[in-house]
């Protein structure tokens, strides 16, 4: 008799990760690929931190467990973070650290929803929330964006949904478009949830990098919402997998326990790390400066290679591009532009099971070098 496996864990695949797999191979065989498909800072932690964390280790090689919700020292200054870019004041009591903000979701997800209960996602979306909500027996409800809202969610379209959802996910800048929801628009967004029922979770994880206009909290506007940002995207400390959580206060404690039963604590290293990092925003900004050179010389040049219809790339790093005038197989067009220009991207099929078949991802956090090659290599290969 076969035995039972889950139906919970049949889960679509992560393209973004699977291509970078395959590339990362291809690259050891000595293959000279430009990368555009990772959604990874080419930096690393800013050096000083990293001697801070060496300082550490020589005084204490143990390193052994913290807090399930993480160090206080790390999560007060979190809370000093918030106070000092958005004026919020949070209690660094209902700040909870996670090992990155996947497992942060895990958790919001557990504490805050019942399976079966309705999660709104605005597509086009960043693939892993449906994957873990599938996962955790809650229901997606789809929501369609396009570039008259800036790929992002409206509190007039929302209207649509009232009473149907349980559950709201927005992530600004996002992934993939890299599109903000203005402040104006997300103190609605805010209002609407709340005066609906609807918990409101806000994924920040790209705050930080951003050009002609900053990204809002939704700390701001909403005392129910759960926040999450992840050290990965602007503090650049992709591998040490730390993230944070911000949580009112009816869900503080089923947090924590969830933490303790199922991750036991954060790694402790990345921790220290991540409490230096904070000293050193000077070279942080520096890696976004880096960001939005390589962002202009996309911006300019990718229409000249025939992709001009982009998304607003007002915030993260990455370009939505709408490819229908060149395919309607992103997945093959993507298999093609690797293997024939050598240049990886990600299809919107990961981003929009059902249009996106015509559009794909390119991150840009490498370097400007490299941008430039790409517009090269994409003029050359569309015989423009």
């Amino acid at each position: 008799m076969a035995l039972k496996v889950s139906k919970r864990s049949d889960i679509p695949n992560f393209r973004a990760l699977a291509i970078l797999s395959a590339v990362n191979e291809r690259i050891e065989r000595g293959e000279d690929i430009i990368r555009l498909e990772a959604g990874q800072p080419c930096f690393g932690a800013p050096k000083p931190a990293i001697e801070y964390a060496k300082q550490v280790l020589d005084n204490d090689g143990r390193q052994g467990y913290t807090a399930a919700i993480g160090m206080p020292l790390l999560r007060d200054r979190i809370a000093v973070h918030y106070h000092d870019t958005y004026g919020a004041d949070v209690d660094y009591k209902n700040i909870a650290l996670s090992m990155g903000s996947s497992a942060g979701f895990i958790l919001t997800f557990l504490a805050a929803f019942e399976a079966g209960d309705k999660i709104g996602l605005t597509m086009p979306t960043y693939p892993a929330y449906r994957n873990i909500l599938q996962s955790l027996n809650l229901e997606i409800v789809e929501i369609e964006t396009g570039p008259t809202t800036n790929y992002q969610p409206t509190a007039e379209i929302l209207s649509a949904y009232k009473g149907k959802l349980d559950g709201l996910i927005i992530n600004s800048p996002a992934n993939p478009t890299g599109a903000i929801i203005d402040a104006g628009e997300l103190q609605k967004i805010c209002n609407w949830c709340d005066q609906n029922g609807v918990r409101l979770i806000s994924d920040e994880a790209y705050h930080g990098i951003t050009y002609e206009t900053s990204a809002e909290t939704a700390l701001k506007y909403s005392n129910s919402a759960v926040v999450l940002n992840t050290f990965s995207k602007y503090f650049a400390m992709t591998g040490w997998r730390l993230g944070w959580i911000v949580l009112p206060t009816d869900l503080t404690d089923r947090e924590k326990k969830l933490s303790e039963s199922l991750f036991v604590s954060p790694p402790t290293l990345s921790q220290h790390v991540a409490y230096k990092v904070f000293d050193h925003t000077d070279i942080l900004d520096e890696y976004v400066a880096q960001y939005s050179k390589n962002r202009a010389i996309l911006k300019a040049g990718l229409p000249s290679a025939g992709f001009d219809k982009l998304s607003s790339m007002d915030g993260a790093f990455y370009i939505y591009a709408d490819i229908h005038h060149l395919t309607n197989d992103s997945e093959e067009f993507c298999n093609r532009m690797l293997n024939e220009a050598k240049v990886s991207a990600t299809p919107g099929l990961d981003f929009d099971v059902n249009r996106g078949n015509a559009t794909m991802r390119m991150s840009y956090a490498g370097t400007p070098e490299d941008m430039e090659k790409v517009i090269e290599r994409l003029t050359k290969w569309q015989g423009k």
